[in-house]
């Protein structure tokens, strides 16, 4: 029987949980059933006479109260496998040093607590494929559970009541594993994103997240000694998520954009609280502090990432997977490095498969975007990274050679103005805007309405301003004219005219019951607007 006070998607599972340390026993129940029948179904497809998992979280209050309560359900269907648990307790860690982890200590998976950017009083957990693959359509190793793994763990858990053991877990980090874990994790960050800033300063905010005790060391692997505020581990001065404008107006990151103002930096970088989301924000030519929307963002990365691929000189074709809901800006990038774009439905998980099974084909996935949320993962990981995102960043502000490529590629004949604010300015321009509303009860028939009714709409309100219009559905990887048999897809209307392409793309939500989102996505403020209003009319139609 499902719990309704937990959400569970393929990207996690979460709830609210409180303030903490404790949790209540139906929750650790809870936490328990779902940890052993992740550990049955890593083991039964793979028998082994020993497992090893790696155990990570987030410094939130009720953190270890779940890693208990993950711990004996692991180890719990071990017990009655006949199996050895070799336990890799790595402790408070960010999401991307967890997976990292999980390849380094050639383990069979992993669990990381975490509610990632939802707020401190929420906890939950996602759970790691293993370096062994697993099932017909695994994920790569380390990455989250494939969506066909994870679809099957929730039924599992749901149904199966296996009794809960009370043995005694020694909750206590192994450190030498949790250095050697980081270690390896910055190696890979200062082999990838080597650069010429000596000098550079940088504002970083790891917000009292897994990244406290990260971020630094990372960027001086890098050779910059950033600055950092809200750096105590478990203590967050402000709102975990950052994508938001507050009640009064002012959006979350006003005084980290402050700090780069008063510190003359480059740039300032925001982490959620495991660190798998990193948001920049710098000061314009104008020296007005600016903070790039998610979609900005994710063309931003986009941008880099190829850069840093033509620098390469990596032979291989580079390729871009992006969500189905990702702006048309990052489809104009990757054209003008000469790259082509994948795209898949959205779900970080669906974008980490693509670029897996883009590298298997011969070709390099350089980075995989999700425009709503600015979600990437670059090349070489399996996972969203923030610290990823401002090492870019510190490239694109500040690394002549690197900034070279980009301003003969994106604005040929013109140069480039100085730091983060220049590269941006060279980025192609693209609008998007993105709404929800209340999500209709039944989706095949609401598809079927958009099917019929988005044709004479384009003929009577957009046919002016576009050529052509195409449907398409997106669900996992698969992307095309062809309508899904499955329950929930994502709806695309892709319009063009030379010159120019924009969308409207409506999906229910995954992860917020009842909910729909939208998007309206064109080369001008005014075309974008107008895809999304009649994305709204549709469904109220």
């Amino acid at each position: 029987m499902t719990d309704p006070r937990w959400l569970q998607s393929y990207s996690g599972v979460r709830a609210t949980l409180g303030a903490g340390p404790d949790v209540s026993e139906a929750d650790a129940t809870f936490a328990f059933r779902h940890a052993y029948c992740y550990a049955l179904s890593r083991l039964q497809a793979h028998p082994a006479a020993s497992a090893r998992l790696v155990l990570a979280r987030d410094p939130r209050p009720t953190g270890l109260a779940l890693a208990v309560a993950q711990t004996r359900g692991l180890g719990s269907a071990c017990r009655d496998l006949g199996v050895a648990l070799d336990l890799v307790n790595i402790g408070v860690v960010s999401t991307p040093v967890w997976q990292h982890s999980v390849r380094l200590f050639e383990a069979h998976g992993g669990v990381m607590i975490t509610a990632s950017h939802n707020p401190i009083d929420d906890n939950g957990w996602k759970y790691a494929t293993g370096v062994d693959s697993l099932g017909g359509d695994p994920a790569p190793p380390g990455a989250l559970l494939s969506a066909a793994d994870m679809g099957s763990l929730i039924r599992a858990a749901n149904a199966f009541r296996p009794a809960p053991t009370h043995t005694a877990v020694n909750p206590e980090p192994d450190l030498e594993a949790r250095e050697r874990a980081i270690a390896r994790y910055l190696a890979f960050v200062a082999e990838s994103y080597r650069t010429q800033a000596a000098g550079a300063r940088v504002v970083i905010d790891p917000n009292g997240g897994a990244a406290s005790r990260i971020a630094a060391r990372a960027f001086q692997a890098l050779g910059v000694e950033p600055i950092v505020i809200n750096g105590e581990e478990g203590a967050p001065a402000h709102e975990i998520d950052v994508e938001q404008v507050r009640s009064d107006g002012v959006h979350v990151l006003r005084d980290l954009g402050e700090r780069v103002r008063a510190e003359d930096a480059l740039f300032g970088l925001a982490y959620d609280f495991d660190a798998d989301r990193g948001n920049l924000t710098y000061v314009d030519a104008a020296g007005v502090s600016r903070i790039p929307s998610p979609q900005a963002a994710a063309a931003i990365n986009a941008a880099i990432a190829l850069a840093v691929h033509r620098r390469s000189g990596d032979p291989r074709p580079a390729v871009v997977v992006a969500s189905d809901a990702t702006s048309c800006r990052v489809r104009r990038i990757a054209a003008a490095f000469g790259a082509s774009v994948v795209e898949v439905e959205t779900g970080e998980i669906n974008v980490v498969t693509a670029m897996r099974d883009q590298e298997r084909r011969g070709l390099r996935a350089v980075v995989g975007v999700e425009g709503p949320n600015g979600g990437t993962i670059f090349a070489g990981t399996t996972c969203r990274d923030g610290t990823l995102v401002g090492a870019g960043a510190l490239l694109a502000a500040a690394d002549p050679d690197l900034r070279a490529i980009i301003s003969q590629t994106l604005i040929p004949g013109r140069t480039m103005s100085p730091g983060l604010s220049g590269f941006i300015e060279a980025l192609p321009v693209q609008s998007s805007f993105m709404e929800k509303c209340a999500a209709p009860a039944d989706w095949a028939a609401t598809v079927t309405g958009l099917d019929e009714e988005f044709p004479r709409r384009f003929a009577k309100e957009l046919s002016r301003s576009w050529e052509r219009f195409e449907i398409v559905y997106s669900y996992i990887r698969e992307v095309g004219p062809v309508r899904p048999m499955a329950q929930g897809y994502g709806w695309k209307a892709r319009v063009s005219r030379p010159g120019a392409e924009g969308f409207l793309w409506i999906r229910g939500s995954k992860t917020e019951a009842g909910v729909a989102r939208l998007i309206g996505d064109g080369p001008d403020e005014a075309s974008a607007r107008a895809l999304l209003a009649l994305g709204r009319r549709l469904l109220s139609a």
